[in-house]
C-alpha cells in the first residue's frame, strides 16, 4: 500500500502578513525568530499566485448569477485543469457508473462548489509538485494530506454537512505550511522534524521551538495571500485546535478529526510520531462521541483504495 510510509526516517494577502512569534528569553533567540519570519515572508511573496483561470473561477463561483456554461467555458480555457478535474471525477472516489466526459456534466452532477474545490486542490498540488529535493518526502506529505481530505469528506457526509467537497479541499491543504518551511527554512525545518520524532511531540511545537514559527501560521499566511475562502484559511491555521476558529469551527473540527483518522490509518507521513488524539472540544462542536470516531475508523479502511485513486489523479 502506498500509504504505509509512516515509519520512513529522515536524514540527519495580499496585504500585510503577520506572524505570532513566541516569547524568547534572550536577544539571540529573538534575533533568530525575527530572521526566520523575514525569510518566510520573503519566501511566500516569491511563491506563484494562483493561476488566472483559477482566480477568475473562484470569483465567478461567488456570483449567484453564474451559470454552467460560463463556468465550463472558463475551466475549458485551461486544458490541464480540465483534464485533472475529469480524472478525479471519473476516479473510484466518486464511482459513477458511466464516464463523465465534459466539465458541463461534472458541474451538473457534482455542483459548482464541488468543481471549485477539486480545481483548487488540484492546482495547489501542481504548484508545489510531488518530488522535492532533500530529506522532506513531498509525495508522502501529499499522501497524508489527501488521506486527511478523503476521511474529512467521509465524516462531513456522515454529519450531513452541505458542502463536503469544501471540507475535502480544506483538509487537503491543512499542512501546506510544511512545504513552505521546507523550502525556505530547510535546515531548521529538518531539525524540527527530527526533534518532533525523537521526542514524540507534535510537529508544530517542535517548529516553534526551532524555527520560531509553525506550519499552521505559515500555511495560513499563504492562504491569505491567495485569498482562499476564510474557512480554508481557518482550517489551515487552527486544525490542531478547532475551538480557536471563529468563522466556521465546524469545518475546522471536521478537518481536525480527518487528520486524526489519517494518522491512525497510517496514511503517508505527517512529519512526527506524536500520539494522535481528538480534541474533546472538537467532539462537542461536531456533537459526536468516541464511539462515532471508532466507527469512522472502521469505515475508513474501505476508503483507502478511493484515496489512492484521488492521489493518482492529483499528483501523477
Amino acid at each position: 500500500m502506498i500509504w504505509r510510509r509512516y515509519g520512513r526516517r529522515l536524514p540527519e494577502k495580499r496585504g500585510r502578513m503577520s506572524i505570532d512569534i513566541e516569547d524568547k528569553s534572550d536577544s539571540e533567540s529573538k534575533s533568530k525568530a525575527a530572521e526566520s519570519c523575514r525569510t518566510i515572508i520573503d519566501g511566500i511573496e516569491k511563491i506563484p499566485t494562483l493561476p488566472a483561470v483559477l482566480s477568475k473561477l473562484l470569483t465567478v463561483l461567488e456570483d449567484p448569477k453564474s451559470n454552467i456554461k460560463s463556468v465550463s467555458r472558463l475551466i475549458g480555457s485551461d486544458p490541464a485543469m480540465t483534464a485533472r478535474i475529469l480524472k478525479i471525477v471519473n476516479s473510484a472516489y466518486y464511482g459513477f457508473p458511466r464516464e463523465i466526459s465534459t466539465v458541463d456534466q461534472a458541474i451538473v452532477i457534482l455542483g459548482f462548489n464541488a468543481v471549485k474545490s477539486l480545481a483548487l486542490s488540484a492546482t495547489v498540488v501542481q504548484i508545489f509538485g510531488v518530488r522535492g529535493e532533500g530529506a522532506f518526502d513531498l509525495r508522502a506529505f501529499w499522501e497524508h494530506s489527501i488521506g486527511t481530505g478523503v476521511f474529512a469528506d467521509m465524516l462531513a457526509r456522515r454529519l450531513q454537512y452541505p458542502l463536503p467537497e469544501e471540507v475535502f479541499c480544506a483538509a487537503v491543504l491543512h499542512g501546506i505550511g510544511k512545504v513552505i518551511l521546507d523550502q525556505y527554512l530547510h535546515a531548521l525545518f529538518i531539525e524540527a522534524v527530527a526533534m518532533a520524532r525523537s521526542k514524540r511531540m507534535p510537529l508544530e511545537r517542535a517548529e516553534r521551538a526551532v524555527c520560531a514559527i509553525d506550519h499552521c501560521q505559515v500555511g495560513a499566511m499563504l492562504a491569505e495571500r491567495w485569498k482562499l475562502p476564510l474557512q480554508i484559511q481557518e482550517s489551515i491555521r487552527f486544525y490542531p485546535a478547532p475551538p480557536k476558529a471563529t468563522v466556521n469551527p465546524f469545518v475546522v473540527s471536521i478537518v481536525h478529526v480527518g487528520h486524526y483518522i489519517a494518522r491512525e490509518m497510517v496514511c503517508g507521513d505527517p512529519g512526527d510520531r506524536a500520539q494522535p488524539r481528538v480534541s474533546e472540544e472538537a467532539k462537542k462542536i461536531l456533537k459526536i462521541s468516541s464511539a462515532d470516531i471508532d466507527d469512522c475508523l472502521t469505515k475508513a479502511k474501505s476508503e483507502l483504495s478511493k484515496a489512492e485513486d484521488v492521489l493518482a489523479a492529483l499528483v501523477d
